[in-house]
């Protein structure tokens, strides 16, 4: 009777432990296979999800360790990528399938050809050089802001696509190379007439500032500069 009811204990124990773990997301989103260290570190964030129990099955890819931290919403999982090929890896916490994207590189680390001191940079803010929609209203999902071009510290209205429709400019000007400040998510309400639209304060590693358009139009931006002989500096 004894060892059934501690069973029974374990099994409810068990439920209410999967019950309560709530995966909120995973940093990185993706991971690329083929790299020259094979390790990964993956960030799993969510209510209660520290003690998880975690496995997967994936060929060429094993846990190396589990790092448990003083807050309950933390785990940290270092996985050994070694033998695995591109695809949906499948990890498993607490009962609960959570697919996980390792892409295909397309080229290798030593064939990508960075700036040097032979290139001319020209450094521009996307938000203060051209608009390619013209989207004045605030966007739905953001926290408040102003587009207002008659204001010098608020945001004017710029994006990729204005960026994209002038690269023939940047030709015509002998420029190699093309250095933005940084087009990522910066969602800070403005506050005082002051804002973000140099694009330092950073909310989400991820995903283009949807005011400067999505990532496929930053992926597409880089693409076309790439044929007109133009590299992309990112910051």
């Amino acid at each position: 009777m004894k060892k059934i009811l501690i069973s029974l204990a374990l099994i409810l124990s068990s439920m209410t432990m999967q019950a309560a773990t709530k995966i909120d997301h995973i940093e990185p989103e993706n991971w690329y296979v083929g790299m020259k260290n094979s390790s990964l570190q993956l960030m799993v964030y969510g209510k209660n999800i520290r003690d998880s129990r975690v496995s997967v099955d994936y060929p060429g890819v094993k846990i190396d360790s589990l790092v448990r931290l003083d807050s309950p919403n933390y785990l940290f999982v270092y996985l050994n990528l070694s033998g695995a090929k591109p695809g949906n890896m499948v990890l498993n916490i607490d009962g609960k399938k959570v697919n996980y994207p390792l892409k295909a590189r397309t080229m290798s680390g030593d064939k990508r050809i960075g700036f040097d001191n032979s290139d001319v940079l020209y450094m521009l803010m996307p938000d203060r050089f051209a608009s390619g929609r013209n989207i004045t209203k605030p966007m739905k999902g953001l926290n408040p802001y102003v587009v207002d071009r008659s204001k010098p510290s608020l945001r004017h209205g710029g994006d990729l696509e204005g960026v994209r429709q002038h690269l023939d400019y940047f030709n015509q000007l002998g420029v190699t190379a093309l250095w933005f400040t940084p087009v990522l998510e910066n969602n800070l309400p403005d506050m005082n007439s002051q804002s973000s639209y140099h694009g330092y304060a950073t909310t989400n590693y991820y995903r283009v500032d949807p005011r400067f358009g999505t990532n496929e139009d930053y992926a597409r931006l880089v693409a076309e500069a790439h044929a007109k002989g133009l590299k992309v500096v990112m910051d």
